[in-house]
């Protein structure tokens, strides 16, 4: 490779996505969605053409102000123009992962000063399943990850050239009407960590700082002013503050995150964080922004008090690999340096995934359709919809689908114990005429509990069942 311009890696990365493309795009016509989350991208999505208010999601049938709207509204202005159900909910992500790929790309090659850090990058965040099932799914996290790779490096590069500013509003305004405004605290990470290191270039910031401010503020604003505080104290307290207060849970689940690195690949993981700490000393010096970044996001998982999940590597997870690919072409010659890319990433399975590796060839919630279809079919316009939840119900069937399939725009009421039901019809806090749906084990506990519930059918160890009294 010696030689080599520019042009070949770029040209040999090109093909080598086209491959990727070629691989997984059979895999997606027909695949069940299979992630408990996956079920509320559906139902949100679906809420905005049922009910043909585009200002408010709703989950359950009511309100709901966990998620900013950018995936759904794309989801849903895409079934309207026709898509099919099975693109239309993933396109999104599949999109993003092209974005998350390209600048992987650029930003290795920045960082290493040539084209082949950024192919040996691609290589790296091919090996992990965590992009695949991202890549693949109707889940936030890939669009999410470009949004804030694409601050992140759009800071770097306003340093010298101002005009990125606007670049830089845009992704952070973006990326808090994705999933969090994640990417504002990258920025702000980014420029504390170059503004270190060298003065930025003088720019005019009140243009892009007030697009960034309003495409952050819009949402929580409109929702503020359709139901007062309630958007603000779900959104940015109970979603975010309190899932990221530091707090101590032991080291198992503080460490939770070492788990799931070593899942998707434990060499593939340890050499792209052993190149992340090396990058600053192999690379160029400003690459210090990248091991800043990806050190604070490791620390913040593991102070996290509240619920975090391993999807949420995929924030790092574009990072890690531009720096296993720079340091690695850094510290051998562009060929060897490629070479052991690609045998780091043979060893988390390699690029080529299959559809088991990656959830795809599940059936998901699709063995409960018929029994949710015959549900809905049969509601009466004055009952209540009940569903038990102390064995678990809901993560063997997902809410999401519950309402999606199951509801005729009703909300399900869920209670936690058997005895929970005749104390609320003794203070009429609930009303029958009910309907409801339990595990079989949970059935039986609550027709002990309260006389006169009838079982009307089973299906996939449900209970479909009736009150009437």
């Amino acid at each position: 490779m010696r030689g080599a311009g520019p042009f070949a890696a770029v040209a040999v990365a090109v093909v080598f996505v086209a491959l990727c493309l070629w691989h997984y795009a059979p895999m997606l016509p027909g695949a069940a969605l299979w992630q408990f989350d996956e079920f509320y991208t559906a139902e949100r999505t679906y809420s905005l053409l049922f009910r043909g208010d585009w200002l408010t999601l709703f989950s359950n049938g009511a309100p709901v102000f966990k998620k900013p709207p950018l995936q759904y509204w794309a989801g849903a202005g895409l079934l309207l123009a026709g898509v099919p159900e099975w693109l239309a909910l993933r396109l999104p992500s599949v999109l993003a992962a092209f974005g998350v790929a390209a600048l992987t790309f650029r930003l290795a090659w920045g960082l290493a000063g040539t084209a082949w850090a950024g192919l040996a990058a691609l290589v790296l965040l091919a090996g992990s399943v965590l992009f695949w099932v991202s890549a693949t799914s109707a889940m936030l996290d890939m669009p999410a990850a470009l949004f804030l790779l694409g601050a992140v490096m759009a800071t770097a590069a306003a340093w010298s050239r101002p005009r990125f500013w606007w670049v830089v509003a845009l992704m952070v305004g973006l990326g808090a009407l994705q999933k969090a405004p994640v990417a504002l605290v990258a920025v702000a990470v980014t420029v504390l960590v170059l503004r270190w290191q060298v003065a930025p270039a003088r720019a005019r910031l009140w243009g892009p700082l007030a697009l960034a401010v309003a495409l952050v503020a819009v949402w929580p604003l409109v929702q503020g002013l359709q139901a007062g505080g309630a958007p603000l104290r779900v959104a940015f307290v109970q979603e975010q503050s309190q899932r990221f207060l530091p707090g101590w849970g032991g080291w198992d689940r503080s460490l939770r995150w070492v788990a799931w690195a070593r899942t998707d690949g434990a060499v593939l993981w340890g050499a792209m964080l052993v190149a992340v700490l090396a990058l600053p000393f192999v690379a160029r010096r400003r690459a210090v922004f990248v091991t800043v970044w990806v050190g604070l996001f490791l620390l913040a998982l593991t102070a996290a008090r509240g619920e975090v999940f391993d999807r949420y590597l995929m924030q790092i997870l574009p990072f890690a690999a531009a720096a296993g690919g720079a340091v690695a072409v850094r510290l051998f010659r562009p060929g060897l340096g490629l070479a052991l890319a690609v045998l780091v990433g043979l060893t988390a399975g390699g690029p080529f995934k299959t559809p088991d590796t990656i959830g795809l060839d599940g059936p998901g919630m699709t063995p409960f359709r018929p029994l949710l279809t015959d549900f809905r079919a049969v509601i009466r316009p004055d009952e209540s919809l009940i569903v038990c939840g102390w064995g678990k119900s809901d993560l063997v069937l997902f809410p999401g689908a519950l309402w999606l399939w199951g509801s005729a725009d009703k909300p399900f009421r869920r209670i936690w114990r058997a005895a929970e039901l005749p104390e609320a019809l003794a203070i009429d806090n609930i009303r029958p005429p009910l309907r409801g749906l339990c595990l079989a084990e949970e059935f039986e506990a609550l027709a002990k509990a309260q006389p006169g519930v009838i079982e009307v059918a089973r299906d996939q160890g449900f209970v479909h069942w009736t009150y009437r009294q």
